[in-house]
């Protein structure tokens, strides 16, 4: 009877148990396969950000040394052309067009250089998001690894929690104390007989005779 009840048990528990430890496997698999996923996705929606940045930066950096070197070149043709213009009216107008020309070129490489700091800030945000990321991922799959490692075992022990300790309130008692009466002189020199002189010397006498 027990041979039998046995082997029905077998029968019945172990495939249950590797059809669990498969489900579970499969579990597994399927979350790393996510997180995986996603973690590319993270990243590469991070790289093409900061490459788009990176670009950005290079045009900028470039049109700041165009414009420079335009700006340069118009300085020094319209130095050049207010000497000439002392002869010649027709220099006068180079002149003034050189020198829009330098103008325009230094608002343009001022606001490009304003433009490049702001570029700059956004990557090294950008950077820092970047390894804040990495780093709440590592953390998150070092938990996931903890969680694995050790299950948490709804039938363990746990001490018990200990009372709260009572505290007590301070409260003001008024104590019942005697009632005081005042007893009146007069009272006490009533109660105490008064002796004369005729009566001590009697007391005296009769000290010494029974003495």
């Amino acid at each position: 009877m027990f041979l039998i009840i046995a082997g029905l048990w077998l029968w019945v528990f172990i495939p249950s148990w590797f059809k669990r430890s498969h489900e579970r496997q499969a579990d597994k698999t399927s979350k790393r396969q996510v997180r995986r996923e996603v973690k590319l996705s993270r990243s590469s929606v991070q790289k093409s950000a900061i490459s788009n940045l990176a670009e950005r930066n290079y045009r900028l950096a470039m049109t700041q040394r165009i414009f420079s070197a335009i700006a340069f070149f118009s300085f020094a043709t319209s130095i050049a052309s207010i000497f000439l213009a002392v002869s010649q009216i027709f220099y006068w107008i180079v002149t003034l067009t050189f020198s829009a020309i330098f103008v325009a070129s230094l608002a343009i490489v001022r606001s490009a250089k304003r433009k490049s700091l702001e570029v700059l800030a956004l990557a090294s945000k950008s950077r820092a998001n970047v390894f804040a990321s990495v780093s709440n991922s590592l953390r998150y799959e070092d938990q996931q690894g903890f969680i694995a490692g050790n299950p948490v075992d709804t039938r363990a022990w746990e001490a018990n929690r200990l009372p709260a300790p009572r505290q007590r309130i301070g409260e003001l008692e008024m104590p019942t104390l005697a009632e005081v009466v005042e007893i009146e002189e007069r009272v006490i020199k009533k109660s105490q007989p008064t002796l004369d002189s005729t009566a001590l010397d009697e007391i005296l006498r009769r000290r010494r005779a029974n003495g």
